[in-house]
């Protein structure tokens, strides 16, 4: 009959509403973590001296209280002064360790406006001109 229709199409309606608007939510949740913009040295990278630092540029304003970066090669961690806040959204390291010619892993932590803890890792390598 005429009103079951009628109850089934909003009952259809409001259940393609409650997906979708939770979709909308999901979809704002996963763009709102914190994110690594760039990097010096840069992600992938090949540079031609040793680094005095490592910068990283963030998306969104960090925590500092959370924040940390690491450097590591295939012969173990590179000695780094704690990471600081340089803006809201740029986390600096300074290297106290040597850097030879090698590859290198920098892993960084740090979270956003949301809380949430974020990690993430990049390699560079170093190749000195002779």
């Amino acid at each position: 009959n005429e009103g079951d229709t009628m109850r089934m199409t909003a009952f259809r309606f409001r259940r393609i509403m409650t997906v979708g608007l939770a979709l909308i939510g999901l979809t704002v949740f996963v763009h709102a973590h914190t994110k690594l913009d760039r990097s010096e040295p840069a992600a992938g990278g090949t540079v031609t001296a040793a680094p005095k630092q490592i910068q990283l540029w963030f998306n969104e304003k960090l925590d500092p209280a959370v924040s940390k970066i690491e450097l590591t090669s295939a012969s173990g961690k590179v000695d780094l002064e704690p990471a600081k806040t340089m803006g809201d959204q740029s986390l600096v390291a300074s290297i106290r360790g040597k850097v030879a010619d090698g590859t290198y892993t920098v892993a960084w932590q740090t979270a956003g406006d949301d809380g949430h803890v974020a990690k993430g890792d990049f390699t560079f390598a170093v190749k000195a001109s002779r």
